[in-house]
């Protein structure tokens, strides 16, 4: 029995995209917190590729999923920040096949810039088990 539930009340216009209004979760005994990640590949710099970026930042959050022993499927809420709003389309099609249908509260703002210019995605998560 899953311990999740999403919260997309009839009275409210459906969400933009995939994602839920709200996630309950029920008897978690284990939270966890994954810091925003950015599109840095190790060593190697940023990539000026935004869709690169994306698929980076949510391999990242997948690694640190993977290191406390849980997966996509643990996610409740995301929250991106972007710096260019045309990506916001190419941001939502990359989401859905990284989450492979698994629904979330999120968030996504665009913001003026980063601690490190070449960046244009961060993404953080919550999760819990």
């Amino acid at each position: 029995m899953s311990i999740f539930k999403n919260h997309s009340p009839e009275n409210m216009a459906d969400p933009v995209s995939a994602y839920a209004h709200g996630v309950s979760v029920e008897g978690a005994t284990r939270w966890l917190h994954i810091s925003g990640q950015v599109g840095a590949r190790s060593r190697d710099g940023v990539s000026a590729d935004s869709a690169k970026q994306m698929n980076k930042c949510w391999e990242r959050i997948f690694a640190v999923l993977a290191d406390a022993g849980m997966d996509k499927t643990n996610l409740v809420k995301i929250n991106v920040y972007m710096t260019r709003p045309e990506d916001v389309e190419l941001y939502r099609e990359i989401r859905e096949q990284q989450m492979e249908g698994h629904i979330t509260a999120s968030t996504l703002l665009i913001v003026s810039g980063f601690a490190d210019p070449s960046w244009v995605v961060e993404i953080e998560a919550i999760a819990a088990a």
